[in-house]
């Protein structure tokens, strides 16, 4: 993690070989499913590639996101879920059951009308037994039911400062014990200004990457993150 002239800590912004080359135990095999127009909502086709990349990386039992959407992004990580003798639900999404009284952002009202009452894509998936979809407000949401459960977090819900301040705060209580992983989505996001500014400084405390050329933002620990190519 590097320091600015002031010397305090600020984030890292690596290249995506970087993650890639982190050792996982999984052969090169992916399920991949042709993403929609890449306009507002789902997240790109090289986000996804990292995400799953990350998932495998912490080995999950576990994973939460705030934001289902559609459920696209849920159906990707769902179909590449780490193969594991667990009974019961493995993967926890949440999302408004109602935008009604809501604070939003940029275009995030528009989103959650798109989202509201629309069949989720993991719906479609022969293990959507494995999903957990909570209907609730996160504001209200109750982290400690689930304090050190998940290995992956991904935080791209309402891009409303409160909101992302709060996911983030229930994240880390929920994130399980090494190797784990948070990631946040829309860092750099031009409609999203206080986000990517929570984010940075948030990195003044804590090692967060930001991938170059993509949205993602991450804290990961148990694993280490190369330094760049010096080319």
């Amino acid at each position: 993690m590097s320091k600015d002239k002031a010397g305090k800590f600020q984030l890292t912004h690596i290249r995506t070989y970087q993650v890639l080359k982190i050792e996982d135990r999984f052969d090169e095999e992916i399920k991949f499913f042709m993403p929609p127009a890449q306009g507002r909502g789902p997240i790109l086709s090289i986000e996804a590639i990292i995400l799953i990349k990350l998932m495998r990386i912490v080995d999950a039992d576990y994973v939460f996101e705030f934001g289902t959407f559609l459920g696209l992004t849920t159906r990707l990580l769902l179909e590449n879920l780490p193969d594991k003798k667990i009974e019961g639900e493995r993967i926890f999404t949440l999302d408004l059951p109602s935008i009604e009284g809501i604070e939003f952002q940029g275009s995030d009202a528009e989103t959650a009308k798109d989202a509201i009452g629309s069949e989720r894509k993991y719906m479609k998936s022969k293990k959507k037994n494995l999903v957990n979809q909570i209907l609730q407000d996160c504001l209200t949401f109750d982290e400690q039911q689930y304090k050190g459960k998940f290995q992956l977090i991904f935080i791209d819900g309402n891009h409303a400062i409160s909101y992302v301040r709060s996911d983030t705060e229930k994240s880390f209580t929920m994130m399980a014990k090494s190797p784990s992983c948070i990631v946040w989505h829309d860092y750099g996001n031009p409609d999203f200004p206080e986000l990517t500014a929570y984010i940075e400084n948030l990195a003044t405390t804590k090692k967060i990457y930001h991938v170059e050329n993509t949205m993602l933002a991450f804290y990961l620990t148990g694993k280490d993150v190369e330094p760049r190519n010096k080319v």
